[in-house]
């Protein structure tokens, strides 16, 4: 009878803590800044993490990866995406300033988030497809002195130049 009593108790606080973490997200949706409880469902936490990159708070939204590390793959992967396109935004506005020299270390932030959410999730298409446009955006090149010898000799010579407009070599 005890043990029944203190399953049935169980039971209710984790209906208790799942409703707090629904009013959270419906306020978080409904644009109230409004931090989870310590221990809430990674879903509310995902979506805390949503509405600070909609708002530029792209630092604060970093700040909650932690909390999302021992989770289901598609909310890692959903919540490195938004990370990755809160950065792109920021690039493109930089961009849309005359800054672009500026705008490079988004992207490479950006690109790396993308690559969190593939490693994530490898099949999610939205961040490979997103990845491809912030790799076209800026180009990683290859850093002097970063390979050793051995590897630069087994590496297949580059036909192409990493310059887009600049090919050499035969098609």
């Amino acid at each position: 009878m005890l043990a029944m009593a203190a399953g049935m108790v169980d039971a209710a606080w984790d209906l208790y803590g799942d409703m707090r973490d629904n009013r959270t997200i419906r306020a978080l949706h409904a644009g109230h800044d409004v931090a989870p409880r310590a221990g809430a469902d990674p879903r509310a936490i995902l979506a805390r993490a949503l509405f600070l990159t909609w708002r530029d708070h792209v630092m604060e939204a970093e700040a909650l990866e932690g909390s999302l590390a021992n989770t289901d793959k598609r909310l890692r992967s959903a919540y490195h995406f938004a990370i990755g396109n809160a950065r792109m935004r920021a690039a493109y506005e930089l961009i849309d300033v005359g800054k672009p020299s500026d705008a490079i270390p988004e992207v490479a932030l950006a690109k790396r988030a993308y690559r969190a959410a593939l490693h994530a999730d490898p099949g999610d298409f939205d961040a490979k497809v997103n990845l491809d446009i912030a790799m076209r955006l800026v180009r990683d090149m290859p850093r002097e002195g970063e390979a050793n010898e051995e590897e630069q000799d087994t590496r297949p010579r580059r036909v192409w130049t990493d310059l887009p407009g600049l090919p050499r070599g035969a098609p």
